[in-house]
């Protein structure tokens, strides 16, 4: 099932869809694969008829979705995660107030969410806030540029911050990423409500500066580089929506972990695993 929708969505060319989805499957896949390896599969004539039925339903359902309403702009597309992975752990026995089981139902909410928050986030003041970061990132690259509303103006050319520009999708997946990891590796309950808001503020503003670097960037692209894997380097598109964007987000997702993985390092340091 996670192949199938991986590969529908990169087909559909929607890049941000396909690394939201692999994000969620992957650790789902985790989660899963930790429960069989400590030996908390109950056998198949163990299962409850209740969750036994439920889970077989849940697959029987995506499977229905993959053949007849597999399409992007299909609602039920974006829920495969949703139902198959709770569906699974229905299969192994897991409980419906397992731990687990609202582990999973929340690492399937994340690739519909995505959605809501694309839908949620205005678009005008935020593409008014990276015009002006933009301008100013472009001043200390050496490049004459000022913002004027929703538009960079430079001495060549105009570049207009529309919904793609603003990083939403970027920002959208670093919180997704931030939620994988308070899932697979918690913090220490001493002061975690805290810290969560402390990294969910430098996610949001480290996420925001990096996107302006990346619209920085547009600023010295050309519309028609020509042919060639290297000339396409220097085109907009390659940066705008292209494969370059695509590595702003996993970079963005790098620096989420990377801060979270010395954050955890540093609290457990400090307070011991007792604290966990």
């Amino acid at each position: 099932m996670a192949s199938s929708q991986l590969t529908l969505a990169a087909r559909g060319g929607v890049g941000d869809f396909t690394i939201m989805a692999a994000l969620t499957w992957l650790a789902g896949a985790i989660l899963l694969l930790e429960l069989e390896q400590g030996g908390g599969v109950c056998a198949f004539g163990a299962i409850p008829t209740g969750r036994w039925c439920c889970g077989v339903l849940a697959l029987l359902w995506c499977l229905l979705v993959l053949s007849f309403g597999g399409r992007l702009y299909d609602p039920l597309f974006w829920l495969l995660p949703l139902m198959a992975l709770p569906g699974l752990a229905l299969l192994a026995g897991i409980g419906w107030r397992a731990t687990l089981l609202h582990q999973l139902v929340v690492l399937g909410l994340l690739l519909p969410s995505q959605g809501l928050f694309n839908v949620a986030i205005p678009v005008a003041p935020l593409a008014h806030v990276t015009a002006r970061v933009t301008a100013q990132l472009l001043w200390l690259f050496g490049q004459s540029a000022y913002a004027q509303g929703d538009r960079i103006v430079t001495t060549t050319q105009t570049l207009l911050v529309d919904g793609h520009c603003t990083g939403r999708s970027i920002l959208g997946f670093s919180l997704a990423t931030l939620v994988v990891l308070l899932i697979l590796l918690p913090l220490p309950r001493r002061g975690r409500f805290a810290t969560i808001a402390a990294l969910a503020v430098a996610t949001f503003s480290a996420v925001f500066l990096l996107n302006g670097v990346r619209i920085a960037l547009l600023a010295f692209t050309i519309r028609d580089p020509g042919p060639g894997p290297l000339a396409a380097l220097r085109g907009f598109e390659f940066w705008h929506s292209g494969l370059g964007s695509q590595l702003f987000t996993l970079a963005a997702s790098a620096l989420v972990c990377g801060t979270y993985v010395m954050l955890l390092e540093w609290r457990l340091r400090r307070h011991g695993p007792r604290a966990g």
